[in-house]
């Protein structure tokens, strides 16, 4: 039994410490307003950001260079998670590599914030090769990690592999860092997905570093729930913090900075494409296309239903004051517009590709060999939908300070009706959904050892089928406000 009642957001603060370049430590949680640290799926590494309000002169007296470390090790307390334990903290090195917006509120005191990074970002940034990679594109990630990066294997929490793994190309003097983002977008996990190329290279704050497909984000068969009482409902006198989930299962707030852009999402690929290749040697050509529609029947997703109505759209149009006094209004039946998934046109890619132009065993004349899903190409315009898609509907949760939780996880989220029908059904149907979380950023504040957990969550597709949702009810009058 806890010797107090436990609060929203509240966690163990095992350290928080500043290492200078001469190895000399110093305990800083005492003078820290604010420290941040973000993970993202979208980002190789993870980030941080220290708030100091100083009155001990540290810039000077503790001569800073930019070449300086801080340790932050946090976990949650039991009863705050749906692991219902401490066995998930965060425990990560960072380097500073930047101090700015100083001010002075005081006359002996002066605040500043010092960006963090992984260490091994510089390495990453500044080491460069000019040698050729061979094999899958998971051995070559590996291969520069391990050797170029110096991270040893024990950090690499999730890998999966890619296919085939024949492959290979000469790195001309590009940055561990460019190699690493090429890898990535090109590694194909095969087999029947409508997201082959749909692979991520991230860190995260509690694990390590994964290269991870989003099929098998998809995959995730439990995912942690989170849920906002409705309008009028007690705040926490309901809560069983033991329950999965706990005292931080609790949506703080909620935004949408986004839940559809379908111009963005038609000019950019999301719902069709089409690509032309040239092989200038064989004189050969090929074309892909791509269509949500049909992709959408293979692989993995967050829920059953595409989030576009792939119908036929008539639209009719009243020809007013154009008939005569008494005779019934005229009609003009126009299919003024196609479903969104038949604009293969909009998002157009021309491009050569001589990938296999100098094989010993190939024919040059080999129009089978040069199709295009031989050469990935539906793979590309397959990542590319995807990332269009994984920004469209988007919502940014604020829940309580969390240490069991990472990007790339699904979550269930349950939001409150902005107009309940009942009491009983008070679910916003729409939003009701699983998401997968892209971006996480914890906040903290080690003064008073609570704090909040800012995720954003995408979802591609929705548990109702659009064509089957309820219509609006033509009787309905709008809500007084």
């Amino acid at each position: 039994m806890n010797e107090s009642p436990l609060k929203q957001g509240e966690f163990f603060l095992e350290s928080l410490a500043l290492i200078n370049q001469f190895g000399e430590t110093l305990d800083i949680s005492q003078i820290v307003g604010e420290f941040t640290m973000s993970e993202s799926i979208h980002r190789k590494f993870v980030s941080g950001v220290v708030g100091i309000v100083d009155g001990l002169n540290l810039l000077k007296n503790y001569r800073f260079t930019g070449q300086e470390f801080i340790r932050i090790s946090v976990k949650q307390k039991e009863g705050q998670g749906d692991t219902a334990d401490t066995d998930f903290s965060i425990d990560k090195t960072f380097r500073v590599f930047k101090a700015d917006t100083i001010s002075r509120p005081s006359e002996k005191i002066q605040s500043y914030l010092l960006s963090l990074c992984e260490p091994r970002l510089f390495n990453l940034r500044r080491t460069r090769l000019s040698r050729t990679l061979r094999g899958s594109y998971d051995d070559m990630l590996e291969n520069v990690l391990v050797n170029e990066a110096k991270i040893p294997m024990e950090e690499f929490d999730h890998w999966e592999e890619s296919t085939p793994d024949n492959f290979q190309f000469i790195c001309p003097n590009w940055t561990v860092n460019k190699i690493l983002d090429y890898c990535t977008q090109e590694a194909n996990i095969g087999g029947d997905t409508n997201y082959k190329n749909g692979m991520f290279f991230y860190q995260t704050l509690n694990g390590g570093f994964r290269f991870k497909s989003i099929d098998s984000m998809f995959e995730h068969e439990f995912p942690v729930s989170f849920s906002m009482k409705p309008r009028n409902s007690s705040d926490l006198e309901d809560v069983d913090l033991n329950a999965p989930g706990g005292l931080n299962s609790t949506i703080l707030s909620y935004r949408k900075p986004q839940m559809f852009d379908t111009l963005k999402g038609t000019i950019s690929g999301a719902y069709a494409s089409h690509m032309k290749v040239y092989d200038p040697i064989r004189k050969l050509e090929s074309e892909e296309v791509y269509d949500i529609e049909e992709t959408f029947k293979t692989g993995k997703h967050l829920s059953g239903f595409p989030m576009i109505h792939n119908g036929e759209y008539e639209y009719t149009f009243t020809a007013e004051n154009s008939v005569g006094e008494g005779e019934p209004p005229q009609y003009t039946e126009l299919d003024i517009d196609l479903p969104p998934n038949q604009h293969f046109n909009a998002f157009f890619i021309e491009t050569s590709d001589m990938r296999h132009s100098y094989d010993d065993n190939t024919d040059l004349t080999s129009q089978e060999l040069f199709r295009g899903k031989e050469n990935r190409d539906n793979a590309t315009l397959e990542r590319i939908a995807m990332m269009e898609i994984l920004s469209q509907h988007r919502i940014v949760l604020t829940v309580p300070f969390r240490t069991d939780m990472n990007v790339g996880q699904i979550i269930q989220v349950s939001l409150p009706s902005a107009e309940p029908t009942s009491e009983e059904d008070t679910a916003d149907k729409v939003n009701d959904d699983r998401y997968l979380v892209t971006d996480m950023k914890l906040v903290g504040d080690p003064t008073q050892l609570t704090g909040i957990c800012t995720m954003e969550c995408v979802k591609e597709s929705y548990m109702t089928k659009i064509a089957d949702a309820n219509p609006l009810d033509s009787t309905a009058t709008p809500r007084e406000t």
